[in-house]
């Protein structure tokens, strides 16, 4: 039998380095960094001293996308390290997530040339 998976998610986590304004109602809020984002949630690495379950607001902002937020909740927490589901169907805002994290993955990196051997034509 297949091994079931600890964790259900859907899609596919892409690596990312999005700023955020954490933000639980009504008066904590503080910087953020999503590491990686799915449809479905994300990866949140803040310094803030967040509790599974916790409902709390990301604010995001950066290229090709307005200032937008999201609700989400925690799902998990690990050190300064947080497992968020995205709560409702707010689907712009998780498109709009998703293509600015691929946009950063698709930043080429500094990688040495390969080594040619040249070739002489006579």
């Amino acid at each position: 039998m297949p091994e079931v998976p600890k964790e259900q998610r859907c899609g596919t986590r892409v690596p990312c380095d999005l700023r955020v304004l954490v933000m639980v109602h009504p008066s904590t809020f503080g910087p953020g960094v999503l590491l990686n984002v799915s449809i479905s949630g994300a990866l949140l690495q803040t310094p803030l001293d967040l509790n599974p379950l916790t409902h709390i607001e990301l604010e995001v902002e950066g290229p090709g996308l307005r200032r937008s937020s999201i609700m989400a909740s925690i799902t998990r927490r690990e050190l300064n390290q947080y497992g968020v589901k995205f709560r409702g169907i707010n689907n712009a805002v998780i498109d709009g997530m998703l293509r600015l994290a691929r946009s950063q993955a698709e930043v080429p990196q500094v990688a040495e040339p390969a080594e040619r051997v040249p070739q002489h034509h006579h």
